[in-house]
């Protein structure tokens, strides 16, 4: 198994401003394959606080349920990235590691090539409203922009 990475375009997909691009979101796996990193340049992000979740399907229109693969416990699904991101000054950025739901030596650490070919979403704090969405494409490593 080899590191992967990818850019996913992030697109605001609610209100006035549907279609506006917010920026990219690039993932890379760790160097042991043991978590996927984002690295997040979004600008013009409304103030609220947002979650990170991957959804089953490629389609920002129809993403389907959050990424759930395995069955885990309620509360512990692997598309449930991060919970809680508050931007400042309009925009979310930084480098968050992903961290599986349960951490032991036997769960389930996410990769960028199970990424691939699902949607990307940020949700608004609170409830399950969508700002925006990208979907992770299918490919080949891409180097940093």
């Amino acid at each position: 198994m080899f590191a992967d990475s990818v850019y996913i375009d992030m697109v605001r997909v609610d209100g006035e401003d549907a279609a506006g691009p917010l920026g990219a979101i690039w993932a890379v796996d760790s160097w042991f394959l043991t978590l996927v990193t984002l690295n997040f340049k979004l600008s013009d992000v409304p103030s609220g606080s947002y979650q990170v979740r991957l959804h089953e399907m490629p389609d920002c229109d129809k993403p389907g349920d959050v990424y759930n693969p395995y069955g885990d416990f309620p509360g512990q699904r692997i598309g449930d990235l991060l919970s809680e991101m508050v931007p400042k000054n309009g925009a979310l950025t930084g480098i968050y590691g992903i961290k599986p739901p349960t951490l032991t030596a036997e769960a389930h650490k996410l990769t960028v090539i199970e990424m691939r070919g699902h949607a990307l979403l940020l949700h608004s704090g609170g409830n399950d409203d969508v700002l925006a969405c990208g979907v992770v494409r299918e490919g080949e490593w891409e180097d940093p922009r």
